[in-house]
């Protein structure tokens, strides 16, 4: 079984299609680990959330893992008290927002399945999280706003825990200067910047091993 790990979408539908069509997994035999965030700042949030709960109940939860980002994180806290908008507007929501509105649609409608994406995923070889882990804590007792919003204090740790950890949350330019994924450390980071004019990436793992790293951007999109 192959595994395919892709970073923060943000709403860049068009990249996210690209990128499908370029690694075609077979989602009946191998799996998708998603990082978060798709939705806020991009323009086609509503076709991404379409898009991937389609896919989640074509295959089912074992082979399309969607974890929980900070995006999605503030519109649940938008949903649960309506003055938390200014905080997720500042943080792209408003184009959410607007892009469901244009489709007839509401976020409410989104809600408990907002609220069911889980905040990690482990297997037998890596950790998957959206932010990140504090070092020397099991994952169950790890506080969900850092495995939503950690940063530095996570990927600059030599510390290293006891499998590498996959990462999205953090463009990796502001890590390494480049549009390309950040692997240090047992760290490996994946949010390449699509929404800031980077590329959204893709990991392809087999047997605990990166094998491909495949990457889209505007141009490959159009």
């Amino acid at each position: 079984m192959k595994t395919y790990v892709i970073g923060d979408i943000h709403g860049c539908f068009a990249q996210f299609q690209k990128l499908l069509e370029v690694i075609k997994p077979d989602l009946r035999n191998d799996r998708l680990i998603m990082l978060g965030d798709y939705i806020d700042r991009g323009p086609n949030s509503y076709l991404t959330l379409q898009k991937i709960i389609h896919l989640q109940k074509e295959f089912g939860n074992q082979h399309v893992i969607l974890l929980r980002g900070n995006h999605e994180q503030m519109a649940i806290d938008y949903l649960n008290t309506p003055t938390y908008l200014s905080n997720w507007s500042w943080n792209g929501g408003d184009s959410t927002l607007k892009d469901l509105q244009k489709h007839g649609d509401d976020l409410a409608n989104y809600k408990d399945f907002l609220q069911r994406l889980p905040l990690y995923y482990e297997d037998e070889y890596f950790i998957y999280v959206h932010g990140g882990i504090r070092y020397g804590i099991s994952l169950n007792e790890q506080k969900e706003s850092d495995l939503l919003w950690l940063r530095g204090e996570f990927y600059r740790n030599p510390a290293s825990e006891k499998k590498p950890v996959i990462f999205g949350h953090t463009p990796t330019r502001t890590i390494n200067g480049a549009w390309k994924p950040y692997i240090h450390r047992n760290r490996i980071g994946i949010d390449t910047g699509c929404v800031y004019e980077g590329l959204l990436s893709a990991l392809e793992l087999v047997e605990g091993k990166i094998k491909t790293i495949i990457q889209v951007g505007k141009k490959e999109a159009a």
